[in-house]
């Protein structure tokens, strides 16, 4: 498990220049940790930044544990609403199975699973981004790339130089399309890997048929109805599984609203060209000709008191052999790197991890020579982590909204046996990893943790390289740096120029 929660005051001893293209939670949270580790870090938005989502978003107790490292306690507190429990229904309301959140469990974790609003965690890190002095350049529209000269221009002209460059502005970001041109590789372990070779597809990646639906009902309505004050009140996990579809639904905004996502399954081709995995269009429930006449009276009231939904589509990319570019220090975080499929339980908690990461490292960087460096250590701690949890969502999303049929049947005759077999005080190692080992698997991570094991390692090597290339000048050995190419992405052409350097 991981140790006690300290927060780091730890400086680096060089401060860098840092451009960190996009201004959601991956990007705000970046800037935070990167300039409270001593940098200067400005962040380029497209946006205003006045917009918050009123989504629901799962803090699992690794992402608990980082905000909470950062002197988010008091608000989370505030805000944020506490999960006991996991409740999984039939469509009808009939109930699958009870999971309890132990409080033993929650201690021995260190955090709790939390609800917290979309809009409201942003506004918590733009705060503290803004404390500590990050700059934020809004209405500002990268145009493109700069891999050689490392720097980012925008529309209009006005560049950005920096000594390393971070892409946080989702999955079609321009940084992530020039880290990965060269990564282009095969189906890794099956069917449902997200690893896939595709020329054409490498980029852009395609619709793989999940539709997520988003919304947000106000509590004080739901209190004036009895079937729905319950769920108004407690801060349950409150799940349907239905063939195809999964529904599920929690308090946020300190218990004002009640957020619910509809993952959708094997939606056609042509109804998901209708979309796009942009979280800025919203419609009537009515739009999307969903039969919830044979749902739970509950689920059947909730949508009676929707005003307006969001729909997203999954595009399905693959998986990245690298979120870095060394040369061209360039380094990608949160959806850019590993795009999840939304709406999911850890989309949120990846972006957190990963700027807990990279500004963890980055405090101990003594000289410009070490950035190629210490972003390799970030790519070599977080690429295993994130590529699994892109697999781990997926795999979790399938099971969840699976059609009628063995796989269903399966699900829901170990959810039954999880909660009736279920005893706290009496259950042994066996059943525990039985019941939550692939859980515990991404609960227990800790980012601070991780780059202290990897600075163990390799810490000293790079201080007795730093202090070589000090004394005699040179620039990093080009043995310890692989190779990969630089490239300039321009927005506006959408063409590509590709150079290899040694």
């Amino acid at each position: 498990m991981p140790g006690q929660l300290t927060i780091n005051p730890r400086r680096a001893g060089a401060s860098l220049k840092v451009v960190v293209v996009g201004g959601g939670l991956a990007g705000i949270a970046t800037a935070f940790t990167l300039q409270r580790a001593g940098h200067n870090v400005t962040v380029v938005e497209r946006t205003d930044g006045k917009a918050r989502s009123h989504g629901g978003i799962r803090s699992p107790p690794n992402m608990t544990r980082v905000l909470t490292s950062w002197g988010l306690g008091p608000a989370l507190a505030k805000l944020a609403v506490r999960c006991r429990q996991f409740l999984f229904h039939q469509p009808d309301g009939e109930l699958l199975g009870l999971v309890q959140l132990h409080e033993d469990f929650l201690v021995d974790l260190m955090g709790d699973f939390i609800f917290i609003q979309h809009g409201d965690l942003q506004s918590m890190l733009l705060d503290l981004a803004t404390h500590e002095g990050v700059q934020f350049r809004y209405n500002c529209t990268v145009e493109s790339v700069d891999t050689e000269n490392i720097g980012v221009v925008v529309v209009g002209g006005e560049r950005f130089d920096a000594d390393f460059v971070v892409g946080a502005e989702g999955p079609e970001s321009l940084v992530r399309t020039a880290v990965m041109t060269h990564q282009i590789t095969g189906y890794a372990d099956g069917p449902n890997s997200l690893v896939r070779t595709a020329a054409d597809e490498h980029i852009t990646g395609y619709a793989d048929g999940h539709l997520s639906l988003t919304m947000a009902i106000p509590t004080d309505v739901m209190r004036e109805d009895k079937d729905l004050r319950t769920l108004a009140d407690e801060g349950n996990w409150w799940v349907w599984l239905g063939p195809s579809t999964l529904i599920h639904g929690s308090l946020v905004s300190g218990r004002k609203e009640f957020t619910v996502v509809i993952g959708l399954q094997g939606v056609p081709p042509e109804t998901l060209a209708k979309y796009d995995e942009s979280w800025d269009k919203s419609y009537p429930i009515e739009h999307f000709g969903i039969d919830f006449s044979t749902y739970d009276i509950r689920v059947q009231k909730l949508m009676k008191l929707v005003k307006k939904v969001t729909p997203t589509v999954h595009i399905r990319r693959p998986i990245l052999e690298s979120s870095v570019c060394h040369l061209a220090r360039l380094v990608i975080v949160g959806e850019a790197a590993h795009p999840l499929v939304p709406a999911g339980q850890h989309n949120a908690g990846l972006a957190m991890e990963d700027a807990e990461t990279l500004g963890a490292l980055f405090t101990r960087i003594q000289h410009r020579s070490q950035v190629q460096r210490v972003l390799a250590g970030f790519e070599e701690i977080r690429q295993p982590r994130c590529n699994y949890a892109q697999n781990w969502e997926l795999r979790k999303r399938i099971m969840m909204s699976a059609p009628l049929g063995p796989e269903q049947k399966k699900r829901d005759e170990g959810i039954r046996r999880m909660a009736a077999n279920f005893d706290w005080e009496h259950i042994d190692e066996t059943r525990f990893r039985e019941m939550w080992g692939d859980e515990m698997e991404m609960f227990c991570h800790s980012s601070t943790e991780a780059v202290e094991d990897w600075w163990a390692k390799w810490g000293s090597l790079l201080a007795r390289d730093m202090a070589r290339d000090t004394a005699t000048g040179a620039a990093p050995a080009k043995s310890e740096v692989p190779s990969t190419p630089t490239m300039q992405v321009n927005v506006s052409t959408g063409q590509q120029r590709s150079m290899i350097v040694y």
